[in-house]
């Protein structure tokens, strides 16, 4: 009975040793394994060290782009200390009893969407090479020189696909560089939309006082704003963002604004009456009106209702360019006098204007101003 028991107790003895063995060995040979299964962007990994697979699966990123013959290498510290972050979670096991539970690790899948390139620190690069690649477009151009309309040709430009070439990059593993995405920036407008605006739609004049000079020279700055703007089809002007704020800074000097039932000093007294001669204009071009206000007292240069005060991030003058065509403005000033004409596409709602029209006055109209 003795050495049953003694030979039962050898026995348990020598299975704990070969047990205990056996998990040595299976920690020693999987503690810096990858588990079976490791599959990422098609390959394999399964059985790799640490080390083996952190090398391969960096190694399938791209490392630079390229655009014609020119080759950019990529920084990818952010894109390592991700990769490097996910192997932690393939290489869990710290201790034997880990190693036995790692036997029944399910296989791992790794896709392009958990693991590769750290997207902010690819795109800030990318940012920064549009800068080299892009190229701004150049539209083309019309103006009044001379009482005739001067047409110029366009350019077109090229831009750098941002978000297209981050997606080219993340469907490229394996690849050592890929070609960025360039897309090509046409001509807007081009000299067809602009060889079709021959006509006058809309064409006013008023007039002011020469000798007050800070008024006239706020008319004036006013005018060389509104001067060959092109308005595109469909799309709404508005006076405050084109001639922009009546500041000091911009050139504009006091001179006297309404400010309810009083006269005070303020900068950029006077541009009233260029958006108010430039209403009168779009009233003639028979075009949408946005946003019309009038003065809290009557004005010299146009009748009762028929002004369009403006001031700027509170009253603006806004219309919407109702014709099939894109509209130019020509803003003109001379000795005592402004002329705003539009020149666009007529069509049955928007005809050619064949009277020019005025504030009344008994001076002649001036050449110097055409």
């Amino acid at each position: 009975m003795q050495r049953r028991l003694v030979f039962a107790m050898a026995l348990l003895l020598q299975l704990s040793v070969s047990l205990g063995l056996g998990v040595v060995v299976t920690y020693g040979y999987t503690h810096d394994r990858a588990p079976s299964g490791v599959i990422a962007w098609g390959r394999d990994f399964s059985g790799l060290s640490r080390i083996q697979l952190s090398s391969q699966l960096k190694n399938e990123i791209p490392y630079a782009v390229t655009y014609k013959e020119h080759v950019y290498p990529l920084k990818k510290d952010g894109s390592d200390a991700e990769i490097e972050a996910w192997l932690d979670q393939v290489f869990p096991v710290k201790t034997v009893i880990d190693a036995l539970n790692n036997l029944a690790r399910p296989s791992v899948f790794i896709s392009p969407n958990n693991i590769g390139l750290n997207k902010e620190e690819i795109i800030t690069q990318l940012q920064s090479l549009s800068k080299i690649i892009n190229k701004p477009m150049r539209p083309a151009m019309i103006a009044l020189l001379d009482s005739r309309l001067e047409k110029t040709d366009g350019q077109a430009g090229q831009e750098l696909d941002i978000e297209g070439t981050w997606q080219r990059i993340m469907s490229s593993y394996g690849q050592k560089q890929v070609e960025v995405v360039v897309k090509d920036v046409p001509v807007l407008p081009n000299f067809e939309d602009v060889t079709k605006i021959q006509s006058i739609l809309g064409d006013y004049t008023t007039y002011f006082n020469p000798q007050d000079v800070a008024r006239t020279k706020n008319v004036r700055l006013a005018a060389m704003a509104l001067n060959n703007h092109l308005i595109p089809p469909g799309q709404e002007f508005s006076f405050n963002d084109v001639v922009g704020e009546r500041t000091e800074a911009a050139g504009y000097m006091e001179a006297s604004i309404f400010a309810g039932q009083s006269v005070i000093k303020g900068d950029g007294g006077g541009v009233c009456q260029d958006s108010s001669t430039l209403y009168q204009a779009v009233r003639q071009s028979r075009l949408t009106i946005v946003e019309k206000n009038n003065h809290s007292l009557p004005v010299v240069y146009a009748s009762k209702g028929q002004d369009a005060t403006v001031s700027y991030g509170i009253l603006d003058f806004r219309f919407r360019n109702d014709t099939k065509g894109y509209l130019l403005i020509s803003a003109k000033t001379g000795e005592g006098c402004l002329r705003i004409r539009l020149f666009g596409l007529p069509d049955d709602k928007h005809p050619v204007l064949l009277n020019p029209k005025g504030y009344p006055t008994l001076r002649e109209w001036d050449n110097d101003i055409t």
